[in-house]
């Protein structure tokens, strides 16, 4: 295997890793389903920021599924009853092979029975999202609790096909947090693409929006009041969003039609992976090596039509 990695080309190693590390079954084939809602701000400041993240959360998204109605966006305006409509709507039509993403930004509260999301009316509580999500049937899903207090509902609301980020550690942590504003720089720009592949995943924007977090605390010399926590194994492997070229080029007819040609190869590569164990080495190799230099050459392809060089690379 490293003798192959070896004898490719920097620009063919990116067409190797990008499917490999990665997957891109989500450029093609499956859909992203999700609700995103903007909480009460209780002042001014901050009905600004939690709507400006809610809106950058939505245009990430939208460029990855730009279906019609794949994406919900509720606003401050919103009562319990239309956040868990829009959850029961998406859920309805999510199949197991999309994608199913819900967050919420706001402020949030916690006592010793659950966790709130701060709205107008009767607030969403932690029962609320396990009782809605438990209608999700999607294989991989993601819930952002962008909000204070928002540690509390990380346990409850953690199940094996699920990602769950939470804007603090526990319910104690009650300010304001910060993190929804650097998650939200995160999905809006190309600084948190740290593999420059420009496919943003949730690990790389939570590695990206932590670490800003921790920044603003240490530079105004304050005690962190908040703590962000992730879990769930399937962090590198949900997207929020396409960068770069792929934003440009995802709905060029030539782009998705080699797009569909990489994942037959991918395909191919996840079947000889599974029989690895019923194959004599020198044939899994052979084979493995076949298939690996296919998949760089049509990565060769993608890049000549989107217009990605070394010197993107290099930047």
């Amino acid at each position: 295997m490293e003798a192959i990695v070896k004898a490719l080309s920097h620009k063919q190693t990116r067409g190797l890793l990008l499917p490999l590390l990665l997957g891109a079954t989500f450029l093609c084939r499956a859909e992203t389903h999700a609700v995103i809602v903007s909480g009460l701000g209780g002042e001014p400041t901050w009905s600004e920021a939690f709507t400006e993240a809610a809106d950058d959360y939505a245009e990430a998204l939208q460029t990855i599924d730009e279906g019609e109605g794949s994406i919900i966006r509720l606003d401050e305006s919103v009562v319990r009853e239309d956040i868990l409509a829009a959850i029961a709507a998406r859920a309805a039509a999510v199949q197991s092979s999309d994608t199913f993403v819900l967050i919420l930004v706001g402020h949030g509260t916690a006592d010793s029975s659950t966790w709130r999301f701060n709205i107008s009316g009767p607030d969403i509580t932690t029962e609320d999202l396990v009782a809605s999500l438990n209608e999700v049937v999607a294989a991989r899903q993601l819930v952002v609790l962008a909000s204070s207090a928002s540690g509390a509902a990380l346990e409850a609301l953690s199940q094996p096909s699920r990602v769950v980020v939470t804007a603090t550690r526990s319910g104690g942590e009650v300010n304001v947090v910060r993190f929804p504003v650097y998650l939200a720089e995160a999905m809006a720009s190309d600084a948190a693409d740290y593999d420059r592949n420009e496919i943003l995943t949730v690990a790389e924007a939570f590695r990206f929006a932590t670490a800003r977090t921790a920044d603003y605390y240490d530079q105004q010399n304050l005690l962190a009041s908040e703590h962000a926590r992730l879990t769930g194994e399937q962090a590198t492997d949900i997207a929020l969003a396409l960068l770069g070229s792929l934003r440009e080029a995802k709905d060029d007819p030539q782009v998705a039609a080699l797009l569909r040609e990489r994942l037959v190869l991918e395909d191919a590569f996840k079947a000889l992976k599974a029989r690895k164990s019923q194959m004599p080495v020198a044939d899994y190799y052979r084979e493995l090596e076949v298939l690996l230099i296919d998949i760089a050459r049509m990565q060769q392809s993608i890049d000549a039509v989107t217009g990605w060089s070394e010197t993107d690379a290099e930047n």
